[in-house]
């Protein structure tokens, strides 16, 4: 590695830009499928093999693409929209439908476009879309009452939830393993780049912590100090952002470990949430200054 460097400053100084700007436009070129993982193909594993009766249904979004979600009632009037991470589809969530079932509520799991089932191509405005139509689907068809939605994201999935969470109002939003933004993220995977570079840049941005402040939810963070994909910093800056009630539970395991189904912390907060039952959850007093984090910050 040393040699590598010394290599690295002996080059004329054009050589040095000319590479520093080729490796930006890699990252550059490259965003999109970083940032989005789709799988057209399924594990071959349905609900119904679960014990589970579920329905598929595919819900239009604004730009007319077709997304493909399954639906399961439940025997509580709360109804929980959970949007996965950014690999696979959703044949690959049953444990977390498992685990939602079991807590009562009706469920709405939902692919993004390009993933599974689901038509078109992914991007940041088209996950969106498909948050929107689950929406439409859940309190439009469904008539699922506002307070009743519990918006669930995990990874990828957070940024969609704390969308709906900002611009609606909801009984909840559940923050699982995210990140404040994609640059603020880049610039942890990549640190060799200014992050200034990575704001200018970046086509996908899905600013969480932008948009945290306007949730006037319950929000529960849920995130792993061990976690080697995302920082837990992420986590702690932006619950330090949303006003309240809310909880931080910090998991054991790695990214993709399933240990939190069997946490008791996790199962009783999320039956706290769902039985509206969060009056001593904490609460962020209005004249608490934001302190910035170079690490994880950002906006726009």
């Amino acid at each position: 590695m040393a040699d590598a460097l010394i290599a690295l400053v002996l080059l004329p100084p054009a050589i040095v830009v000319a590479l520093a700007l080729a490796y930006l436009l890699m990252l550059y070129a490259r965003q999109q499928s970083l940032v989005f993982r789709p799988r057209a193909e399924s594990t071959g594993r349905e609900p119904a093999g679960l014990g589970i009766p579920c329905h598929d249904v595919f819900l239009e979004c604004a730009g007319g693409v077709r997304v493909h979600g399954w639906w399961i009632a439940g025997r509580l009037p709360a109804t929980v929209v959970y949007f996965h991470g950014s690999d696979g589809n959703l044949s690959y969530e049953l444990p977390t439908l498992r685990f939602l079932c079991q807590l009562g509520a009706a469920v709405l799991l939902v692919d993004y476009p390009g993933y599974g089932r689901s038509g078109g191509r992914c991007s940041e405005r088209h996950c969106y879309q498909a948050g929107e139509a689950a929406w439409a689907f859940v309190h439009g068809i469904q008539q699922v009452p506002a307070r009743d939605v519990i918006l669930y994201g995990q990874s990828l999935g957070t940024a969609v939830a704390t969308y709906l969470a900002a611009t609606r109002e909801c009984g909840g939003l559940v923050f699982q393993s995210g990140f404040t933004s994609v640059p603020a993220l880049a610039s942890h995977l990549f640190p060799q780049v200014p992050t200034p570079l990575f704001w200018l840049l970046a086509r996908t941005r899905m600013n969480s912590l932008r948009r945290i402040p306007n949730c006037r939810c319950p929000v529960l963070v849920l995130h792993s100090p061990a976690d080697e994909h995302i920082p837990v910093a992420h986590a702690r800056l932006l619950y330090s952002r949303a006003a309240g009630p809310k909880r931080l539970v910090e998991l054991h395991g790695v990214h993709s470990s399933g240990d939190w189904r069997r946490d008791e912390r996790v199962l009783a907060a999320w039956q706290e949430l769902i039985g509206r039952e969060t009056g001593a959850w904490e609460r962020r007093p209005v004249t608490t200054p934001l302190a910035p984090t170079p690490s994880a910050s950002g906006s726009a």
